[in-house]
């Protein structure tokens, strides 16, 4: 499997993420995760990198967030690339200044700013066994669990259209879920029935997916063979919550950041602004 580069987006997508960012969260967090208690879970052989509502696929300092999915001989795993790399710079720097205080420089990328909280940067996905696990970091730590559901859990529809993406020849298929409709782009030219976040079952690598609204767009721009160690936190305080639950808080916070975290101005005022928020799940 060679690997590839996106060099083509469909126009309108672009056209609507103007639209679309002014609908994505932009509050900062500032935990971070220790790799060095990382634990090894499987081995992967390929990892296929997704660019979310990137404005230019080319200009990685363009996405809200650059996302990785590994697949490994049981599991597989989907992450943040830009947490990640924050985490471990945050890690580094922990082990000599073991304050636990941060800098700009050292919270996540992604064209929202620095540190700018998103909640699919901050959830860890592992499917295996026919599952798909989130686990999921919170600005409050009692909303912080994981959560199972069935995986792949799409019933799609494939159509006749074709279109060549990132020098793939690729085929269209439409899905209803958790409350959107979906388009999705899968080849298959590589044979691997995986996508960008909870999407699956296709006969084919997905190779771009976005709901009909184009809030939100997953976009690939590599595809690798590799052989490096799975890994993930041990989630030693992670219990299981409701899915429901962390919904419920995630749209909370969003639209409401202040009065959520109960924030308060210089002069003890309680801060309660409302924001426009388009989650990725309806229901």
């Amino acid at each position: 499997m060679n690997n590839k580069i996106i060099t083509t987006t469909l126009v309108l997508a672009v056209c609507l993420m103007a639209n679309a960012q002014q609908k994505q969260s932009k509050i900062a967090y500032v935990a971070f995760s220790n790799i060095d208690k990382y634990v090894t879970i499987d081995t992967a052989t390929v990892r296929v990198w997704y660019a979310l509502n990137a404005l230019d696929i080319q200009d990685e300092n363009s996405y809200i967030d650059w996302q990785i999915l590994e697949i490994g001989g049981h599991s597989n795993k989907y992450y943040s690339y830009f947490v990640w790399e924050s985490d471990s710079l945050r890690t580094v720097d922990y082990r000599t200044n073991r304050s636990g205080q941060y800098t700009n420089k050292l919270l996540p990328r992604g064209r929202n700013g620095k540190g700018c909280w998103n909640e699919l940067q901050y959830h860890v996905l592992i499917a295996t066994n026919g599952k798909v696990r989130t686990y999921n970091r919170e600005r409050l730590p009692e909303y912080e669990g994981y959560y199972d559901e069935p995986y792949p859990d799409q019933q799609w529809t494939l159509t006749q259209d074709t279109a060549t993406i990132s020098g793939y020849h690729c085929q269209k298929a439409t899905c209803h879920y958790h409350g959107r409709d979906f388009e999705a782009w899968f080849t298959p030219d590589v044979p691997l029935k995986f996508g960008p976040w909870k999407f699956g079952g296709l006969p084919g690598l997905v190779i771009k997916v976005y709901d009909i609204d184009h809030y939100y767009t997953f976009e690939c721009t590599n595809v690798e063979r590799v052989r490096l160690p799975m890994v993930r936190s041990p989630y030693s305080r992670r219990h299981p919550i409701k899915r429901e639950t962390v919904l419920k808080f995630e749209r909370k916070i969003n639209e409401n950041p202040g009065k959520t975290l109960g924030t308060k101005d210089l002069d003890g005022n309680n801060i309660s602004k409302t924001y426009p928020y388009e989650p990725l799940e309806l229901e």
